[in-house]
């Protein structure tokens, strides 16, 4: 690819001493919606009797993942990105934890989309109320000051790091930006940063630091092709007198480069676009990230271009080849359906699970918050306990999935104790069963059982409700078995202590198409050798009378042999 170095104005004038790799000389409307095609996800793979059964009942019911392909003039860049394959580390870590912790945090309501409602006098979500009732009027009190009450006081980066290796993640790290656009990194690019503003403080890098030394892989995740006229599309802006529009700071040209959209007259579409894009590389350059997370982007839109994004792609897999490592891309599917990047590129990732297929092949990521909303709120509600996470984890990591769990940082940057909790409650849980999740790789078939996991229905709002397949683990059946293998060892997983004290696994009867072999030992992790028979009905093993310790309230793993 051509790489020049050309940007605007206002972008040079931040970043005088700084060249990176880019070609912008591209407009940034070049994609043409009659250039892209979409066409369906077709990889997929086989499910047990019970799964395939209930899954022939939805058929032609909900969507399927769909990719758009490359605009014509991309294609050979886009295919040469493709040649980047998943690295084998992020298959064996198997889970990882990032986080949403930012600006938005200090309010501490609704979650990290404050900024876009706190100016909509119609109280989407009550947050204009809240506003007023917690902090006045916005043109008293405008987004920006929370800027400056953003301190971070109780941030400790190895504190974080030792919270994320005690709950058995393998790689993590700090969201970097998200949708209010302001940077959690020291930044030149531009000046609403942690660095700059608030802590005057290198959050991030300081994560990075602390990370190396542990050879603990990092994390960044991007939000921020969303910052894009944030706020001015979601309000009415008729509802505010001249007078008011006169004290607001969305309207003020002082704060254009953080409030960037409709009215901005220096911070254009395409100047936004170019900052997007070097935001990137100089995290690629300071920091140099093993995996990156991407959200809100659209390549038709000006706001994240396709030129661009293949640029910053590009140069990110060419940087970490430089340096002799591995990187991997999330490959998002948002909630059109359709994957941000054409086809075999980085890894498919879906948010919650939505709209994920039961049969999805190759391997893939989730990423779900601890407990929702993805942010820390006051007096958060954690209604997804580690029993969630953990039966999650067993069912991702059986169908080949990775597990992306969001910690959320309070304001200070402490951890609410509830939610410390859970995560070290996983990682007292994985201590034990880890040998069935970690480094393993799909079986056969991921499943036997009751099918209670996942399922199509509607979901949405009132009058925007939409078809799609939904992943839960609130309702959990006793019988649910998940399995996996590693170097030619099988391992079963129940997602339950089931309450007749034996487990019976019918895919491992005497006559099982998926192992014809004997079966000599069967082992509880974490216990030892249980009695067990194998008849046409299937391999029934018996548990102990008692459960070893509180970690057995989870899910169990068997290991067969």
């Amino acid at each position: 690819m051509n790489k020049k170095f050309t940007m605007s104005l206002l972008t040079l004038a931040l970043v005088t001493s700084i060249t990176y790799a880019k070609d912008s000389t591209k407009d940034n409307t070049n994609t043409k919606a009659t250039d892209l095609h979409l066409y369906t996800d077709t990889n997929v793979t086989t499910l047990g009797v019970e799964e395939a059964a209930k899954l022939k009942e939805y058929q032609g019911k909900f969507p399927r993942p769909q990719f758009q392909t490359a605009v014509p003039e991309y294609k050979e860049a886009w295919d040469k990105i493709s040649n980047n394959k998943i690295p084998e580390w992020i298959i064996d870590a198997k889970f990882g934890i990032y986080t949403h912790w930012g600006v938005y945090s200090i309010p501490g309501f609704a979650d990290n989309t404050y900024v876009r409602y706190m100016y909509d006098k119609r109280n989407p979500r009550g947050v204009y109320q809240h506003h007023l009732e917690n902090y006045g009027k916005p043109e008293e009190y405008g987004y920006t000051k929370f800027v400056e009450q953003f301190t971070a006081e109780d941030y400790n980066a190895k504190d974080m790091l030792e919270l994320m290796i005690d709950s058995g993640a393998k790689f993590g790290g700090l969201g970097t930006v998200h949708h209010d656009g302001f940077l959690m990194w020291d930044s030149e690019i531009n000046r609403w940063n942690a660095g700059k503003m608030g802590p005057k403080r290198d959050l991030y890098g300081e994560f990075v630091t602390e990370a190396r030394k542990r050879d603990f892989k990092v994390a960044a995740s991007f939000h921020h092709a969303r910052t894009w006229d944030l706020v001015h599309k979601s309000i009415d802006e008729t509802s505010f007198s001249a007078e008011e529009k006169s004290k607001l700071d969305i309207y003020n040209p002082e704060y254009e480069d953080f409030y960037v959209g409709r009215h901005s007259t220096k911070t254009t579409v395409d100047v936004f676009a170019q900052q997007w894009h070097d935001k990137i590389i100089e995290v690629i350059d300071k920091y140099s990230p093993d995996f990156f997370f991407f959200d809100g982007i659209e390549r038709t839109k000006p706001n994240s271009p396709e030129n661009l994004v293949v640029d910053a792609l590009d140069y990110y897999y060419e940087n970490a080849k430089k340096q002799g490592k591995e990187v991997v891309v999330a490959n998002k599917l948002p909630g059109n359906k359709i994957f941000n990047f054409p086809e075999h590129i980085g890894i498919p990732t879906y948010e919650g699970g939505r709209d994920m297929p039961a049969d999805v092949g190759g391997y893939f990521l989730v990423d779900r918050a601890i407990s929702y909303p993805w942010t820390y709120v006051k007096n958060k509600v954690y209604n997804l306990n580690a029993n969630y996470h953990i039966d999650a984890l067993m069912d991702m990591v059986a169908r080949g999935g990775i597990y992306l769990l969001s910690l959320t940082p309070m304001a200070s940057g402490a951890i609410d104790p509830k939610e410390e909790a859970i995560f070290r409650e996983i990682g007292q849980w994985l201590k034990v069963n880890g040998e069935a999740i970690y480094d393993t790789r799909r079986w056969t078939i991921p499943a036997e059982g009751p099918v209670s996991t996942w399922t199509v229905s509607k979901r949405g709002r009132a009058g925007h409700e939409s078809t799609r397949m939904n992943w839960s683990y609130k309702k959990v059946k006793d019988g649910e078995i998940r399995f996996t293998q590693k170097d030619g060892q099988l391992y079963a997983m129940s997602l339950t202590w089931p309450k007749s004290g034996e487990i019976l696994i019918k895919s491992l009867n005497l006559d099982s198409q998926y192992y014809p072999q004997g079966i000599n030992k069967v082992s509880l992790l974490g216990y030892g050798e249980l009695e067990f028979t194998r008849t046409k009905a299937g391999l029934k093993v018996t548990l102990p009378k008692q459960k070893p310790s509180a970690i057995y309230n989870h899910g169990v793993s068997f290991k067969i042999g």
